[in-house]
């Protein structure tokens, strides 16, 4: 089986994904993970040694995003004094020299990313009878081919997860100002949206991405190791192609 490095693990929702993918997935994170679903080790990911790293076929890192997400002007954000972790972290997984999937919100600033949408993979919530559709990009940098499974296609209304809470955004329930409330409370909608299989808190759901999102990028990615596996051992054994 294929071994992946999960860096600024969180919870675990990209674990969930990538293990959907057929890997086995070791988490790092600077803090506690008790529902880490697999090994976890905590530690600061931006000063692993790429010795460390040599180890894994694959790299996932997730770096928190408080300085590049829409809510950074948010009250008690304060957005520009967090940490500029992306650049370090595509320092490390360069130096690794393995393929590597760097995951971040929309403002973030990745290489030729790849945005997916809650809506590609047919995820949302139903609420007294209508259906909310999950409005969530994401950006995927990479350093192997990968591609989305179509285009973004939500309707409203939509259902935003962040801030520990699962948020309307339809017009015809008030927009932003619109106190969000749900039939089965914020937890479950949260849940329910991101297509979650086991029970975590609100903050830890709204930290994190919908596992179809980790099992599509981490279907190519395995695709990918493989081939080039499959190549290494071609040309060991035949010293080239010709």
């Amino acid at each position: 089986m294929l071994r992946i490095l999960d860096l600024f693990c969180g919870a675990g929702l990209v674990a969930d994904g990538l293990r959907l993918a057929g890997f086995n997935v070791v988490g790092v994170d600077l803090y506690p993970q008790p529902r880490y679903p697999g090994p976890f080790l905590q530690a600061d990911a931006t000063c692993l040694d790429v010795r460390f790293l040599a180890a894994f076929d694959a790299v996932w890192a997730s770096p928190p995003c408080l300085r590049d997400t829409a809510m950074r002007h948010a009250p008690g954000a304060k957005g520009e004094a967090h940490p500029e972790l992306i650049p370090a972290t595509r320092r490390l997984l360069r130096a690794s020299g393995l393929p590597y999937v760097i995951e971040n919100v929309e403002g973030a600033a990745l290489v030729d990313p790849v945005v997916l949408c809650g809506s590609m993979f047919g995820l949302g919530v139903t609420d007294r009878g209508a259906r909310y559709h999950l409005q969530r990009h994401r950006k995927f940098e990479t350093n192997w081919p990968l591609s989305a499974p179509g285009p973004c296609a939500h309707a409203k209304p939509v259902v935003g997860v962040y801030g520990g809470h699962a948020r309307r955004r339809a017009a015809s329930a008030g927009g932003r100002g619109t106190r969000d409330e749900w039939e089965g409370g914020h937890q479950r909608t949260m849940a329910d949206a991101m297509g979650l299989r086991r029970s975590l808190t609100c903050a830890e759901i709204s930290q994190g991405i919908p596992p179809a999102y980790a099992a599509w990028v981490g279907g190519q990615l395995a695709e990918h190791v493989w081939l080039q596996r499959h190549e290494r051992d071609f040309i060991t054994k035949h010293g080239g192609w010709s």
